[in-house]
């Protein structure tokens, strides 16, 4: 079962009319030809947006550019405990900067991405940005994962002007951070509440919750929590953990002392096999079920039978055209076995809208790109549907499928 959920219709920042050209591909076959076209389209487009020549001025950071290309950065977690999300994220933006270039770059010129690794740390990501920003010069830079990282260098990155469009993060807090801010993904106050929703239909009375220590599981909490009392049922504890220990026996003790019925999950990779081996191991399990946010945060990595029988949440859309394309895309080019994690797919939606604006713009300062970003929201229908940006930089909608773990992988929850 899949769910489109929308943000209540916002004030937009002023921006110029809209170009309106509409959806993508309908095929893998003719996937370059039209994204040529759509290219061309926002190219010509330009001409009638007349409010971006205002802004084409000194002030704001100027494209970064070589020779002979247009050059702008990336931070994923290319190490750590986010490691598998982190490669599947590169790859698609490395599957969309070869579409762009293949339809022709940005103003003329091919389309370069510096990759930068965030170890999957707050740390890494302030290092990767400042290395971005201070001695490559980019404008704009795509990432990051977890809303621990993209929340201190989207702050700082605003601060230098500098664009960043976050793929893998859903702080609410996200959308206090500034102009040059934006994000592709959906946040948690509609995760939270939509995973509180599925698990109050099992009929359970009791809930607890454990969540990573940072604001993207504190979130999560918080709205899933709000969820089950506003619906007059009983929750019992919220425990929170660090990232990067060892043991979580203490933690996972404390989350099932009430005996809950259901027990809401939050966890990245290594820390999520690591948390339901032991639980495993404890005979410790909800006594209705255990229900997950971000479900491919964890699918491909814990033990199978760990994991059987968590119901959750997975972002993004189920099919479709566009999808399917993208998934046939991404297994010729990277092999039937690559891992996929649902933020692939929006990594290498950021990458496109990011182009598409860039050529808007005519490649010029950040002030133009984020304006022409608002444009191109409005008319790219990506991989991961409908991209709209609200007057923050923040998605208007997002798309969730109800999934359960069973033998070893996800299938849709019936």
């Amino acid at each position: 079962m899949q769910h489109s959920f929308h943000a209540p219709p916002p004030q937009r920042r002023p921006t110029g009319k809209g170009t309106g050209f509409s959806g993508f591909v309908s095929s893998s076959e003719n996937i370059l030809s039209e994204r040529r076209l759509e290219m061309k389209r926002v190219i010509c487009a330009v001409a009638a947006i007349m409010f971006l020549g205002a802004l084409m001025v000194v002030g704001t950071p100027a494209l970064s550019t070589a020779a002979d290309e247009v050059v702008i950065g990336s931070i994923c977690p290319l190490t750590g405990s986010s490691a598998i999300q982190g490669q599947d994220m590169k790859r698609g933006e490395q599957l969309a900067l070869e579409e762009v270039n293949n339809a022709g770059g940005i103003c003329g010129k091919p389309l370069k991405i510096l990759w930068e690794d965030t170890e999957s740390s707050a740390k890494g990501g302030m290092a990767a940005v400042h290395k971005l920003v201070e001695i490559n010069k980019v404008p704009l830079i795509l990432g990051a994962y977890s809303s621990g990282v993209s929340l201190p260098t989207g702050q700082w990155t605003n601060s230098k002007k500098v664009i960043q469009i976050s793929e893998a993060s859903t702080s609410p807090k996200l959308r206090e951070i500034g102009p040059y801010f934006f994000n592709v993904m959906g946040l948690d106050e509609v995760m939270g509440s939509k995973l509180a929703e599925f698990a109050l239909e099992s009929g359970a009375k009791t809930f607890a919750s454990i969540t990573v220590n940072n604001p993207f599981g504190i979130g999560i909490e918080i709205w899933t929590k709000k969820t089950v009392e506003k619906a007059g049922k009983k929750w019992l504890v919220d425990v929170r953990y660090d990232e990067k220990k060892s043991d979580y026996r203490a933690e996972l003790q404390r989350v099932f002392s009430g005996n809950p019925d259901v027990v809401f999950f939050t966890a990245y990779g290594t820390e999520s096999k690591l948390i339901l081996k032991q639980a495993y191991e404890m005979g410790l399990k909800p006594r209705i079920a255990w229900y997950a946010d971000y479900m491919t945060m964890w699918s491909n990595e814990v033990i199978p039978e760990t994991a059987e029988g968590i119901r959750g949440l997975v972002i993004g859309p189920a099919g479709g055209s566009r999808y399917k394309a993208y998934r046939a895309a991404y297994a010729k080019k990277f092999g039937k076995n690559a891992k996929q994690t649902a933020f692939g797919a929006y990594a290498y939606d950021a990458t496109w809208v990011a182009a598409l604006a860039l050529n808007m713009s005519g490649c010029a300062n950040t002030d133009a790109i984020a304006q022409a970003l608002y444009e191109v929201s409005k008319i790219y229908r990506g991989v991961t549907g409908d991209k709209t940006f609200d007057k923050d930089g923040m998605q208007v909608t997002d798309y969730y499928q109800r999934m359960v773990y069973k033998g070893g992988k996800l299938v849709p929850y019936e």
